[in-house]
């Protein structure tokens, strides 16, 4: 009967493992999604390293520059209007693009803010391979500074039509300058969605009837 325990143990043990071991966090499959690291200083920043610009040279910002609240451990943020004296034109942004397996699932989150002086409307846009998958309205809040808007989070997905995909995100409006959408934290994960690392109640209801089905079979052969 001691080695029944034991064994009833072990196997309640193991079970425990399995449901309370935390889901593995995969890997970005974009290079520099924080920003942290770029072709220039920071003060005026040009092309982040892995992504491309579009319709400026420019756009990295520390948060040290304007008080900018931090998103999440990022310190960096891309200003898709640029970072210069130039006003932006519709259709500014950033781009990269990754290897992707056709008919995968890909989830993207992002932070997003805006630079919250005035003017607009303006809209930040999430493409991928020139499809949307996304957009957001900014919009002026009066309780807080010029670039001191509370960071979202938003969380898309796409399925990916071919090997590589290109992600877009772009500014279009009106009196564009103003309410420039910023993006941090970017993170772009495969095969993640509906995906849990904990088993189901009846992954536990199977275990369950193999131990006892096991200790069964030991306790008979005890007997015999």
């Amino acid at each position: 009967m001691t080695y029944l325990r034991n064994l009833l143990s072990c196997g309640i043990t193991v079970a425990l493992m399995f449901a309370l071991t935390p889901a593995s966090h995969a890997a970005n499959l974009l290079v520099n999604g924080n920003f942290a690291t770029s072709t220039n200083s920071f003060s005026e920043t040009l092309t982040p390293v892995g992504w491309t610009n579009v319709g400026h040279t420019d756009g990295v910002i520390s948060d040290s520059n304007f008080g900018t609240p931090a998103y999440g451990r990022s310190t960096y943020y891309y200003d898709l209007g640029g970072y210069g004296g130039a006003l932006p034109g519709n259709g500014d942004g950033i781009e990269q693009t990754v290897a992707t397996s056709v008919g995968t699932t890909y989830d993207l989150s992002l932070g997003v803010s805006s630079e919250n002086v005035g003017g607009g409307p303006e809209y930040l846009n999430v493409l991928v391979n020139g499809t949307s998958i996304g957009q957001y309205l900014m919009v002026l809040n009066s309780s807080y500074g010029g670039f001191e808007n509370p960071w979202t989070t938003e969380n898309l997905s796409f399925v990916a039509g071919s090997t590589s995909s290109t992600v877009l995100f772009t500014v279009t409006g009106t009196n564009l300058g103003s309410l420039d959408p910023l993006i941090a934290g970017v993170d772009l994960e495969a095969g993640t969605s509906g995906t849990s690392a904990t088993p189901e109640p009846s992954s536990f209801v199977l275990l369950g009837s193999g131990l006892l089905g096991l200790a069964g079979a030991v306790r008979r052969k005890f007997m015999a």
